[in-house]
């Protein structure tokens, strides 16, 4: 509250005519508001992004999501509450609409993302430019690896087996067998051992293409945890800054 003295002499009186202005400075306190609405914001939006670091089979994933944002509407209720009504918008105000936007982006970014965790052994391969880009490059930057993998080296890509005749493949010999008992002369046998080892090369083309689905999966979870933290950390600090 600072203060300035004047001292005013007019042309019709002699003596002099001294004033006092003060000038009030009024500052809102704004501890109350940030240990109560502020950092229980701060800290349930640095929860959201943890939704992509849960593994899929969990179940847990959406839920997470939907439980921030839940939690982070009702803090905008009591904020609503607490406030007077304006037509401009104070800034914890949006913080609270950006972090519930962010929130909301990260659950419908959770639920494609387990789409492709759960893509069963019947789905298509994963394309080229995927496998090249995410589970090549993308994969060896973020350290996504299997079991027993080294960081920075990624698994390599196997082209999927290539069909067996429904013969196996056998030829008959050039001199004719005598003996009833060989197998030369087991025909239907031997289709039928092809067709079961047909059967398990064809069953494990589709596991592969199921687990390249899965680490496609994981991938864009790494990818999207280190986006969306932050991008949480870095509104909250700059909240926080401006608050204090």
């Amino acid at each position: 509250m600072p203060a300035r003295r004047r001292v005013l002499t007019y042309g019709c009186c002699s003596e002099p005519y001294p004033d006092v202005t003060f000038t009030l400075l009024l500052r809102r306190r704004a501890a109350a508001y940030v240990c109560n609405l502020l950092l229980p914001c701060v800290l349930i939006s640095l929860l959201a992004p943890l939704a992509f670091h849960l593994p899929a089979d969990s179940g847990e994933k959406v839920s997470l999501g939907v439980t921030v944002l839940l939690a982070l509407t009702v803090f905008q209720l009591l904020l609503a509450e607490s406030m007077p009504p304006a037509e401009s918008v104070p800034l914890i105000g949006k913080y609270y609409m950006a972090t519930m936007t962010m929130v909301t982006f990260s659950t419908a970014l959770t639920i494609l993302i387990m789409n492709l965790h759960y893509c069963g052994p019947s789905a298509r391969p994963v394309p080229a430019w995927a496998r090249t880009l995410l589970l090549g490059r993308l994969a060896r930057g973020l350290c996504v690896r299997e079991r027993g993998e080294p960081c920075g080296q990624s698994r390599p890509l196997e082209s999927p087996p290539s069909p067996q005749p429904p013969d196996g493949g056998a030829r008959p010999p050039a001199i004719p067998c005598r003996e009833p008992q060989c197998l030369c002369r087991q025909e239907a046998l031997l289709r039928h051992v092809a067709t079961i080892a047909n059967t398990f090369h064809s069953h494990r083309a589709a596991q592969r293409r199921h687990e390249d689905w899965k680490r496609l999966a994981r991938v864009m979870d790494r990818f999207f945890l280190g986006i969306f933290f932050s991008m949480a950390l870095v509104m909250s600090l700059l909240v926080l800054v401006q608050a204090l």
